[in-house]
């Protein structure tokens, strides 16, 4: 009975003694896989000063639903000046800049200057939780939601908030890491 219990005993502490090991490695790998990761931006940044689309880029067309469920196409905003915000209602330097944002939308909306918002709705708890934070602050400027992420990876808007300026014709004018402020916003819609 004792060697049977001195048996089982050794196979328990081997068997926690494994499973630490496989733990610690688990571990490990996964964080060279996240500093990987991070390094290959930094490359980039590196290699070629900024990461994602850049000013003198052409827009590429993308399609999203708005928060009322009506499909918007970049194309069709052609001919129009475009403030494009990638943002997050969890995202404090977000939150501040939106009542800018608002002004901007407001002030312009009869004229050729458009204020368009792409939420990444992937990186939300839900869809209720943007139009919830929409109606708490009167954002009345149309919110896109970025529901699989492919438009924010086509941008590579890998900062929140970012912003870009697009002229009439769909090429960047101006990109911004960070919130815009009222005076760029005024200064594009001058422009």
């Amino acid at each position: 009975m004792k060697k049977k219990t001195s048996l089982i005993l050794f196979f328990v502490i081997i068997a926690v003694i494994g499973g630490a090991l496989w733990s610690v490695q688990h571990h490990t790998t996964n964080q060279e896989k996240a500093t990987k990761d991070k390094s290959v931006v930094f490359e980039q940044v590196k290699a070629n000063g900024s990461v994602g689309l850049e000013p003198g880029n052409e827009v590429p067309d993308f399609a999203l639903p708005s928060l009322q469920g009506k499909q918007v196409k970049r194309s069709s905003l052609k001919g129009k000046r475009v403030i494009l915000n990638f943002w997050a209602t969890w995202c404090p330097p977000c939150q501040k800049e939106m009542p800018d944002m608002e002004k901007m939308y407001k002030k312009h909306k009869a004229s050729s200057l458009e204020v368009i918002g792409i939420n990444l709705r992937h990186t939300e708890k839900s869809t209720e939780n943007v139009s919830r934070f929409i109606g708490k602050n009167n954002v009345t400027f149309p919110i896109l939601l970025d529901e699989e992420g492919k438009v924010s990876k086509q941008f590579a808007a890998v900062s929140l908030p970012t912003s870009y300026l697009i002229d009439e014709e769909g090429i960047i004018q101006k990109k911004v890491i960070g919130p815009l402020s009222l005076e760029e916003m005024n200064s594009f819609a001058k422009y």
